[in-house]
């Protein structure tokens, strides 16, 4: 009869996701993970796989969450432009905290997306799924007039998408929060 898991393995991923976001995926080595997580190597890979496997799942959770969270943000009636514009607040605002490692998403597109297939399969779903719930919040907001029929909800989606990931970069490379509520500022301004 096989043994019981004598850890839960969610608050592990979730561990584990902290561990990579915080160093990368090459600079966590599986000593490390073993020694973070305080999880026996053998359970590790019983349960999650490799290391690679486990960067996997742990990179997928994250991007559920922040695809939920963005669903969230943008669901409802609020206004188009406030509704973005808290949006990349939040965005600001978590990313430029003391000690933030950062977007694991982005730190992944950078790190390893050029080289790993798996990784950058995963940048491409997260873009079409990041992108497509932009164009619908932003077609619908063009159906209420909130925006001119003449701009591309498509086009505007990218391009919004594009802004958040470059501001992710910023804010781990220099965090200078009020530079980036200035980008917000200009990059709303295509809605106009």
């Amino acid at each position: 009869m096989p043994r019981a898991k004598e850890f839960d393995e969610a608050e592990v991923l979730d561990q584990a996701l902290e561990l990579f976001r915080a160093r990368g995926f090459k600079h966590t080595s599986f000593a490390d993970l073993v020694e973070e997580l305080g999880v026996s190597r053998q359970s590790l890979y019983d349960t999650y796989g490799d290391k690679a496997s486990l960067y996997h799942q742990a990179l997928k959770r994250y991007l559920a969450r922040g695809v939920d969270s963005m669903r969230r943000k943008l669901e409802g009636e609020e206004p188009l432009r406030p509704a973005l514009a808290e949006l990349f607040d939040a965005m600001i605002d978590g990313q430029c905290t003391k000690g933030s490692p950062g977007c694991l998403m982005v730190n992944s597109m950078v790190e390893l997306s050029p080289h790993d297939p798996d990784t950058r399969a995963l940048a491409q779903e997260h873009a079409r799924t990041i992108e497509g719930i932009l164009a619908s919040r932003l077609s619908a907001a063009q159906r209420r007039g909130e925006l001119a029929k003449t701009k591309d909800p498509v086009a505007l989606a990218t391009f919004l998408y594009h802004t958040l990931l470059g501001l992710a970069v910023a804010s781990r490379a220099l965090g200078d929060r009020e530079s980036m509520r200035q980008t917000v500022r200009l990059a709303l301004q295509a809605l106009d």
